[in-house]
């Protein structure tokens, strides 16, 4: 309702001050950030000028943030209104490890132009090949930052998530607060059910009331909830010729025998060499997966023992079993040694060549693996198949299990050295707008894409028929010409099945059955309810017992030793020290932590674990 009248307000605007915008567009994306600093309400009153209410968005102060002419707008096809700039110019860091796709030409591409002419803003990418923490503290620390980052922030204690915390609080990110309500097509990023109350209260919104992030890939109706089809996949001669039925392995333990029979049996990739048993794609992506019978369905790392007692999974003997787990894979010769600090690219080379039996993460990365490489139209009987897929603990079949709203998501912020924040929300809000999102994900009308019986926008005949032959060529010629890719690092509240009944381009009529098959044994379940470790911050001195009670980084150490010990007995071992390192560091401040926890766990009613 909110923005319909905000649109209805606009439109009112529009017919009194007789502006006129120019063509239509499609295109679709967002994102939004926050962040506090001396010497921005300049920035930020640009921004809270630039669409509210229909006002006359004035020029901003001595930044650069001006319109190419006072009082130039462009009005899009649902009557939206957006500030038209003069040929601002932007950089956002994509900052995940892996790199990120682009057209050659991010400046004169066919979309980026269409932008340029409608809001008279580009943006152009780049992405990282290191560790993302590591990225975000050289940043920081050096001060050289871009005018926009995306960057992995999923709440919490995550790594990623302490640094651009980090970053607001020491005045190297500007605060948006105020300004995002004035970009209708991004303000409901922060709707409870969007993202939960858990998220909204402990990691977007600050002590002093500032917001730095702007939380994307999120679902803007229930409709558009990802599904990430997270699992285990093998190869399909694979159970053919062991004579396993996938479909009744349901334990870990189950798993193991499976790979093991695979190992023995001698199998060779597609250029006739010997085969990898299973693999991830980067940095151990996922290998959780492998292990997820010792996992309970839940949404935290917190549980109430017999005594009432509140402990953390990390404390417990399944927690120890569950990385025994993985040493057995290492030890057996199962699970790929280089998997922990490999690339998605090495990854997928694996996948590609048939070279890995097993594969994991998201189904849809093994299959597009398989594509890129002919694999799965020359070797139909090696394409990926799911196996299981596996239960929880307790025997029930695993589902994607969300919060109320997401709780950690990717996100994007924005430095103070952002040379234009004005232009770079109005870019963003234009991309998450209807028309903007049609533009960046399809294209253009009668060039691309048709519009269905239902006004929908599908690709042609031609496109959908080569995609579904090979996707990754479809792609990459799309991405020249500015297609897809924007999509996929900036948009925020998504609504594109709500809109165009269809998650993205292709996928009502060209999605890989095998994938659209796998999504519906793994539907999305929502547990409503306050997750308990939304409590935690309220610890005295929670901020300095995270920073070693759940250093990513520290764990992570901690585990790969354990993964590459000679004996089980040493592997074991080394888990044991790492929990008691978390019981006795800081004079046994772990257990004042639990106390505290089991303590607040009935200071509500919706409280959920």
């Amino acid at each position: 309702m909110k923005k319909k009248a905000m649109a209805l307000l606009l439109s009112a605007a529009m017919a009194a001050s007789a502006l006129t915008g120019c063509g239509s567009g499609d295109g679709g994306s967002s994102s939004e950030a926050s962040g506090s600093q001396g010497g921005q309400e300049e920035s930020g009153t640009a921004g809270e000028e630039s669409q509210a209410g229909g006002e006359e968005a004035e020029e901003s102060g001595d930044d650069g943030q001006a319109a190419a002419d006072d009082g130039e707008f462009y009005v899009d096809e649902d009557g939206n209104k957006y500030k038209k700039f003069d040929d601002v110019q932007l950089k956002m860091l994509i900052c995940w490890n892996g790199g990120f796709k682009t057209a050659d030409d991010q400046y004169n591409n066919d979309v980026a132009k269409a932008i340029r002419d409608k809001i008279g803003v580009t943006v152009e990418f780049e992405g990282i090949n290191m560790s993302e923490t590591e990225k975000l503290n050289q940043i920081f620390a050096t001060g050289d930052m871009p005018d926009m980052i995306n960057a992995p922030y999923w709440g919490g204690t995550a790594g990623e998530t302490g640094v651009i915390k980090k970053g607001g609080n020491e005045g190297r990110l500007i605060d948006i607060k105020d300004m995002v309500p004035n970009y209708p097509n991004i303000a409901d990023a922060y709707d409870i059910g969007v993202i939960s109350t858990k998220y909204l209260e402990n990691d977007i919104e600050t002590e002093s009331g500032a917001r730095y992030v702007l939380p994307t890939e999120v679902a803007g109706s229930k409709e558009d909830i990802a599904l990430w089809g997270y699992g285990v996949f093998v190869r399909g001669d694979v159970p053919e010729a062991l004579g396993v039925d996938v479909s009744t392995i349901k334990t870990s333990e189950q798993l193991m025998d499976f790979m093991k029979q695979a190992r023995d049996y001698g199998f060779k990739d597609i250029n006739g060499n010997d085969c990898i048993v299973a693999t991830t794609y980067h940095n151990g992506w996922s290998y959780d997966d492998y292990a997820q019978s010792f996992s309970e369905k839940k949404l935290t790392s917190y549980a109430l023992d017999e005594n009432g007692k509140m402990t953390h999974f990390n404390l417990t003997e399944d927690y120890v079993n569950k990385q025994l787990f993985i040493w057995e894979m290492v030890h057996e010769g199962i699970l790929d040694k280089e998997c922990f600090t490999q690339t998605d690219d090495r990854g997928k080379e694996k996948v590609g060549n048939g070279t890995a039996l097993f594969s994991c993460a998201q189904y849809g990365i093994t299959v597009d693996a398989t594509k890129l490489t002919g694999l799965y139209d020359t070797h139909p009987e090696m394409r990926y198949i799911p196996v299981g897929p596996l239960n929880y603990k307790d025997g029930s079949p695993l589902v994607q299990i969300e919060s109320e709203g997401r709780s950690g998501s990717p996100a994007i912020v924005f430095p103070t050295t952002c040379s234009n924040i004005d232009a770079a929300l109005t870019w963003l809000d234009y991309l998450n707008s209807k028309e903007g999102t049609k533009l960046i994900c399809y294209g253009f009308e009668g060039d691309t894409y048709e519009l269905n019986e239902q006004g929908q926008p599908r690709m042609n005949a031609d496109l959908t028929a080569r995609y579904a032959e090979n996707a990754e060529a479809v792609k990459e010629e799309l991405r020249e010409r500015g297609i897809m890719y924007m999509a996929s690092r900036t948009y925020v509240a998504k609504k594109n099945n709500l809109w165009f009944g269809e998650p993205g381009p292709f996928e009502a009529d060209a999605l890989d059955p095998y994938v659209a098959d796998y999504r519906k044994q793994r539907p999305a379940e929502v547990i409503p309810g306050y997750a308990i470790d939304a409590l935690a911050p309220g610890f005295e001195g929670y901020d300095e017992f995270s920073q070693w009670a759940f250093d990513g980084e520290k764990e992570k150490e901690y585990k790969e030793r354990a993964f590459f010990a000679d004996t089980e007995e040493e592997a074991r071992s080394i888990l044991e020290d790492y929990q008691e390192y978390l019981r006795t560091q800081d004079g046994g401040k772990m257990q004042e932590f639990l106390d505290y926890m089991t303590e607040v766990s009935t200071s509500r009613d919706d409280i959920v674990y």
